[in-house]
């Protein structure tokens, strides 16, 4: 099913933050294929396991005038296909697909949503996202149908930690959802604070270019930082709109959450008038993952009653959490400026309600259509 371009001048206005691969200071962004493209449709998908975490733990961050409840129940979506927001050329990888989230998240408590920092600021507060579960291809050219269990709020943000100028940690939000999750969902299983092994195997499951969650189990690691366990670098096949995706371990748990890496997602090549992914060698990773060790450890130090993650054996008889990165006015860890567009891509005030009103009348609509 192919999602149809809004009206030009309304997705104009909608773009808080102009070109997506245009510079600005102090931003992260996450783009980029390594090698081969590893991202797998989630129904397609060998592994049983990773299947189940993508349908149950993970969150597509949608900003709330993009989506709709139908009278049937179910939730339409309002956005353009990655080809026409892209200008792709043909045969780029699905080109025809929606371009709805504009953050990833993952459920590590049954009222509880992980996802990157900067996807959450004044401009973009939490409130102004819907966090939905099932945004995902069921079978081929059929999304899963998006029903109201799968769709949830922002009732507050319990800890964040935001990065001084040009750092990369802190750098998350942990939001309570308006209430528990219901159905199917799911909390993933968090990795003990210990260090992730050189070349350990992952796979990364987010929606990057704003797409269905793909899952990505080709990364591995490059760079441990076995000592800080405050990040760790690897080559997994990152976009914008990964910010906060889940990145689990060689057994499948939450190692972290992908913040930010090498730009810009898409490139044009010389002859051609249309955009291609950005690809490099496996050994030119790149890609920043925020370690989740730390993020739970100010979690429960912020006073989180949660016995699946603050206890001193919550993790596998050992803790979830280890000691907390630095705030945003202490010493964090810095690294290379980078160039980019925030994940916030949906304006907030007065102007969202008008514009999402307008995108409801004059846009064409992506309806998942259960499998």
């Amino acid at each position: 099913m192919r999602a149809h371009t809004c009206f030009a001048l309304l997705l104009g206005l909608a773009a808080a933050c102009g070109s997506p691969d245009g510079g600005s200071v102090g931003e992260l962004t996450a783009p980029v294929v390594y090698g081969e493209d590893d991202r797998v449709e989630v129904y397609n998908h060998p592994n049983a396991e990773l299947r189940a975490i993508a349908q149950q733990s993970i969150v597509a961050l949608i900003p709330s005038f993009k989506i709709s409840q139908e009278p049937n129940g179910t939730y339409s979506l309002f956005t353009n296909s990655l080809k026409d927001s892209r200008d792709l050329c043909e045969g780029e990888l699905f080109g025809e697909q929606p371009t709805a989230a504009s953050c990833s998240g993952v459920l590590i408590d049954d009222d509880l949503v992980l996802t990157a920092g900067h996807c959450i600021d004044e401009r973009t507060p939490c409130e102004t996202y819907a966090f939905v579960f099932n945004y995902y291809y069921a079978q081929p050219d059929a999304l899963a149908a998006i029903r109201d269990d799968d769709v949830y709020t922002c009732q507050r943000v319990v800890s964040q930690g935001s990065a001084v100028s040009g750092a990369f940690t802190p750098d998350f939000a942990v939001i309570q959802l308006d209430r528990p999750v219901q159905g199917d969902q799911a909390p993933a299983v968090i990795r003990p604070a210990t260090a992730l092994a050189q070349q350990e195997s992952l796979s990364m499951i987010g929606f990057g270019s704003g797409l269905p969650a793909k899952i990505d189990d080709g990364g591995s690691v490059a760079d441990p930082r076995a000592t800080e366990l405050d990040f760790f670098v690897a080559n997994l096949d990152a976009f914008q709109g990964h910010s906060g995706s889940a990145t689990f371990d060689s057994q499948n748990r939450l190692a972290g959450i992908l913040i930010g890496g090498r730009a810009p997602d898409y490139v044009t090549l010389e002859g051609e008038d249309c955009a291609r992914v950005s690809v490099y060698e496996d050994s030119q990773a790149g890609e920043i993952v925020h370690n989740v060790a730390p993020i739970v450890a100010a979690l429960c130090d912020d006073g989180w009653q949660a016995e699946g993650l603050c206890e001193p054996d919550a993790c596998g008889g050992l803790p979830c959490g280890s000691a907390p990165l630095p705030s945003a006015s202490g010493n964090g860890v810095f690294a290379p400026g980078s160039s980019g567009c925030s994940a916030s891509t949906g304006p907030t005030g007065p102007w969202s309600a008008w514009i999402g009103l307008l995108l409801f009348v004059m846009a064409r609509r992506f309806r998942p259509r259960a499998a």
